[in-house]
């Protein structure tokens, strides 16, 4: 059995980290693949944020409040960017005399908007025809 040293290997080209380097770059390749063909399956709830990534989708926020917008940017933490923004905000009050709900709808829009995800209630993501 012949050993070479670290400097021998690498002067020949075996490099012993080579290997490992060229076994990474093989996993890597075969978890692109892998992630290319799972690109439209569903596994787990993030998975449907994902696929509506730059679609447009429909936000559902606490105190009465709507957002529809494309969906740019997602976390762990369902902190979302929105672009091309329109908020919807309804308030419903009664009338003390007639006691008669008076509903007003608040409408605005925005070119982009940072939501955190502990105010989102529901994200509805665009419908799908396949």
């Amino acid at each position: 059995v012949r050993r070479r040293s670290v400097e021998s290997a690498a002067k020949v080209g075996r490099d012993p980290g080579n290997r490992r380097a060229r076994g990474e770059r093989r996993s890597q390749r075969a978890r692109f693949e892998m992630a290319e063909v799972e690109e439209t399956v569903v596994h787990e709830p993030m998975d449907l944020i994902r696929l509506s990534l730059l679609e447009q989708v429909k936000v559902k926020l606490r105190g009465n409040r709507e957002l529809k917008g494309t969906l740019h940017a997602y976390d762990q933490h369902l902190n979302v960017v929105l672009g091309d923004v329109e908020e919807t905000l309804t308030t419903v009050e009664i009338d003390d005399e007639t006691y008669e709900e008076i509903v007003q709808v608040t409408k605005r829009q925005m070119k982009y908007l940072y939501v955190r995800g502990d105010g989102i209630i529901l994200i509805s993501p665009p419908l799908r025809t396949t």
